[in-house]
């Protein structure tokens, strides 16, 4: 694969994305395989996972842009629909965390992580799409957002809630919001009247004054209840996938009108992602800690793939220099490593050597994939 468009494109609407349409849908009950193993068969979880769906639904709606018509709709409108008919509460309003493979309700809990991932699905596949009933469950959504995740004291909103809406314990987590901010972003793409880009702005705002650390850029992931550090280990892990994750995003919120410290924001996290959490070899690692201490050497799929978007996200800035060469070796990097010769999919988990920690390839990662060759293909000859 070259750092081309007809290379990139190839790969995703000739490899990738058609593999998942034919090993990935559940063609007798509906849905979304969560992963397949080594020969391209589903692994059965006896559950399936709105986030899955969500992804899965942006996935193949970016292949309609790609001329990938008319599988790409069937597919995207089969996700879509087994997402909307069965994940989707329609007593108490929002979205179920998992179903049964038959698509009966299993964990009702009301995840912020997934809300994030189907209010991002439905802008997506309405801008693409053009399909209207999209925008307004994208606006349901957003609305039971606001309206029964929002934390009005501390700011942000609820990690988790029961399916009756009550918070359910455990640690503040910038992770969900982060993706909140994606969706959020997307919404206001198609809908800016809407009011998403100054949500948007509210939870940048807490990442400058909370989430990442203003001298060194490093992103704590954990908080208590006030947005204090976690105490112990949970606070001192950084991933340094979600640093180019977030650089991504803040160049995003700048480039449709967001204003204040996003910039400069944004550099410090790019900085001590650049700085410590890359290997020699130009992989990601998945873990240091708020010094730059490699903590876990081991790289999974998903913080390969945001540095290879911040890349191209970052040579759109800075189209002068080394930008070009650096994005060309990242490329180089994940298809020599990460792209499963055999099937066109790409391995999810490897040592720090290289050697496959993971037979199986998560439909999860899809999403990962096709975002950040989507930002390859806007600097691509």
């Amino acid at each position: 694969m070259q750092l081309t468009k007809a290379s990139l494109r190839a790969h995703l609407v000739d490899q990738l994305l058609p593999l998942w349409a034919t090993h990935g849908l559940d063609r007798e009950a509906g849905g979304c395989w969560n992963r397949l193993d080594h020969a391209l068969e589903p692994v059965p979880d006896g559950f399936k996972r709105l986030v899955v769906h969500a992804r899965q639904v942006y996935a193949f709606s970016r292949a309609i842009v790609l001329g990938a018509v008319p599988w790409a709709r069937e597919a995207a409108s089969h996700a879509l629909a087994f997402m909307t008919r069965h994940f989707w509460d329609t007593d108490d309003g929002g979205w179920f965390f998992t179903t049964s493979d038959s698509g009966d309700p299993l964990d009702r809990r009301k995840d912020l992580y997934a809300h994030a991932f189907a209010l991002f699905a439905l802008a997506e596949h309405h801008r693409i799409a053009g399909e209207p009933q999209s925008l307004r469950r994208a606006r349901e959504t957003l609305e039971v957002l606001r309206m029964r995740m929002r934390r009005s004291k501390a700011g942000g909103f609820h990690e988790a809630m029961s399916g009756e809406w009550q918070p359910l314990p455990g640690p503040r987590l910038q992770n969900p919001h982060m993706h909140l901010v994606e969706a959020l972003l997307s919404h206001h793409r198609v809908s800016p009247d809407d009011g998403a880009l100054a949500d948007a702005a509210e939870l940048i705002a807490l990442l400058d004054g909370r989430w990442a650390d203003r001298a060194t850029g490093a992103l704590c992931e954990a908080f208590d209840a006030g947005w204090q550090r976690a105490a112990g280990e949970a606070g001192q892990g950084v991933e340094p996938g979600h640093c180019f994750e977030w650089y991504a995003l803040l160049q995003a919120f700048l480039e449709l009108g967001g204003r204040g410290e996003a910039r400069a924001l944004a550099e410090r996290l790019w900085g001590f992602g650049a700085r410590h959490g890359l290997d020699a070899d130009g992989g990601v690692f998945d873990r240091v800690d708020l010094d730059g201490k490699l903590l876990d050497p081991k790289k999974r799929l998903w913080p390969q793939t945001e540095h290879l978007k911040a890349c191209a996200v970052r040579l759109r800035a800075r189209p002068e220099g080394e930008g070009r060469k650096r994005l060309e070796a990242s490329l180089a990097h994940c298809v020599e490593r990460y792209v499963d010769p055999a099937t066109g999919g790409w391995r999810e988990h490897l040592s720090r050597e290289g050697r496959v920690l993971s037979d199986a390839q998560n439909a999860t990662s899809v999403y990962h994939v096709v975002s950040a060759l989507t930002e390859l293909l806007r600097v691509a000859s």
